[in-house]
């Protein structure tokens, strides 16, 4: 038979915050290594390959704030406890922002920001993504209703051919594009509260328009229901396709101790429906429980509403404890 093979995972992490930096602006440092096992040991592997680690260094004040990050993760790590969403890479990511607060009495803040972020495969090296994202405009204002115009280029090096929809094929090659996205939002005060958006971006050989909105109802104190709804109409020479997302989602705070969420989500690409559910319970601040059950499933009919055939894909429960000690 199969013998399964021991894994092991550590790993160290630093956290050091300060709101002292230069006289009285605040500074946050993280810095993390993880490494794991060998999860074949029919082949030998470096330090390197076996482990990830990362810097980040955060300047969050209210004028002027920026971070710098970086992130390297070794090609056969793959940790025992938890999962990654990919490996084999090195990027780093700075941002800066610059957000005044003019003298307006119905303005509070007018915010701008640049972000870059570069990728590129460990092995090769590579650019996978290279990304500047601009915030142009974004306006807070004192009643809480908010405005953004925001602006991103987007290089992406894809090594593999593979189908974005049903018979329309995306091949391998360099891609540059370039995405414009307008929001506003109104104060989640309000017992109603809107946030809305719409952008125009290139897709890959073509072109997408992605427009949608949420709507938050609060009937009392402590309750509130959600719902979001998100199109994407995509062109591409070698075809089209629209793809929908659909979202309700519950809250109910009853006391300041405990909270209960539940979400509720379908797309009609994949056509999963998914469940998420979840209660906290704050025993005391820095010890807190969490109930959480997930379902997923898949829907083998042709319409959600009116001809539904849904199989369970996944189901699961889990508790998670958290436990604070000060010294």
């Amino acid at each position: 038979g199969f013998l399964p093979v021991d894994r092991h995972t550590a790993g160290l992490d630093l956290a050091v915050n300060t709101r002292n930096f230069a006289g009285n602006s605040n500074m946050e440092l993280e810095t993390f290594v993880i490494w794991n096992s060998n999860p074949d040991p029919t082949q030998e592997f470096t330090f390197k390959d076996l482990s990830a680690h990362g810097l980040r260094v955060n300047f969050p004040n209210d004028t002027w704030s920026g971070h710098l990050s970086y992130r390297q993760f070794g090609d056969a790590y793959r940790p025992a406890l938890g999962f990654v969403t990919r490996n084999d890479f090195r990027r780093v990511e700075p941002r800066i922002g610059w957000s005044p607060r003019p003298n307006i009495d119905w303005l509070r803040t007018v915010r701008f920001s640049a972000q870059f972020r570069h990728q590129e495969e460990l092995g090769t090296g590579i650019t996978e993504e290279r990304e500047w994202d601009f915030g142009l405009l974004g306006l807070d204002f004192e009643s809480g209703d908010g405005f953004d115009f925001n602006a991103k280029r987007t290089f992406e090096y894809l090594d593999r051919p593979f189908f974005v929809s049903e018979g329309i094929p995306i091949t391998e090659g360099d891609y540059t594009s370039w995405e414009y996205r307008v929001i506003a939002r109104t104060a989640g005060r309000r017992r109603i509260s809107m946030y809305g958006g719409f952008t125009v971006a290139d897709f890959w050989n073509g072109e997408r328009l992605q427009f949608g909105g949420r709507l938050t109802f609060r009937p009392n104190p402590g309750i509130s229901i959600g719902t979001n709804i998100q199109r994407n109409q995509v062109t591409l020479p070698q075809g089209q396709f629209d793809a929908d997302l659909y979202e309700v989602e519950g809250q109910w705070n009853p006391t300041p101790w405990v909270s209960a969420t539940t979400q509720l989500q379908y797309d009609d690409v994949s056509d999963i429906a998914g469940l998420f559910a979840r209660v906290r319970w704050i025993v005391k601040p820095g010890n807190d429980i969490y109930f959480v059950y997930t379902h997923n499933w898949q829907n083998l009919g042709t319409d959600i509403l009116d001809n539904a055939d849904l199989i369970t894909l996944s189901r699961g429960g889990a508790i998670k404890a958290n436990y604070t000690y000060r010294f």
